[in-house]
């Protein structure tokens, strides 16, 4: 699949919104509901303790039509320096389980090694077992479990890193 990873701004918020409507199922698998602004919101603006916008990388990636089929929510050196947390990666799921979210992880890893980073860490839902595959396949190794609240539900989160 052709795709182009681009930055997103306060000012693409109407097509990640889009984005966030036509991907609702994994917002209904981690807290129960879907809503599109309040997920937007988060994906614009949502930090760690201690961390500034500035150290937030939000991306897009486009079709070969431009539509906005995936996005990523990166942190740089979190929660210590040379890790980098991978907050969201995200398709649409008219283009998953056609190699898209290797062939970004791909990219991904030369932008984090550019930047500094020693290993990418990331949060997975438990219950997704799909996305818990696709992390270990590409060498990350669950380090720890921890339990948080999205909405009314309670999620086991798998804490998984990959070393670069």
């Amino acid at each position: 699949m052709d795709f182009q990873i681009k930055i997103l701004t306060e000012n693409d918020r109407t097509i990640i919104e889009k984005f966030f409507e036509k991907a609702s199922d994994y917002a209904i698998l981690e807290s129960g509901f879907s809503n599109p602004q309040l997920e937007t919101e988060s994906f614009i603006n949502d930090l760690p303790p201690a961390k500034k916008l500035t150290d937030k990388f939000n991306h897009g990636i486009f079709d070969k039509n431009n539509n906005l089929v995936g996005v990523i929510d990166l942190i740089k050196d979190f929660p210590t320096k040379g890790e980098f947390m991978l907050g969201l990666l995200e398709f649409v799921p008219a283009v998953r389980h056609q190699g898209l979210g290797k062939a970004v992880h791909k990219i991904l890893i030369e932008k984090v090694r550019d930047l500094g980073a020693k290993s990418l860490r990331i949060g997975v839902l438990e219950v997704n077992n799909s996305a818990i595959k696709f992390w270990k396949s590409l060498g990350y190794i669950k380090f720890k479990e921890i339990e948080q609240d999205f909405g009314n539900k309670k999620q086991k989160i798998a804490v998984m890193r990959l070393k670069l």
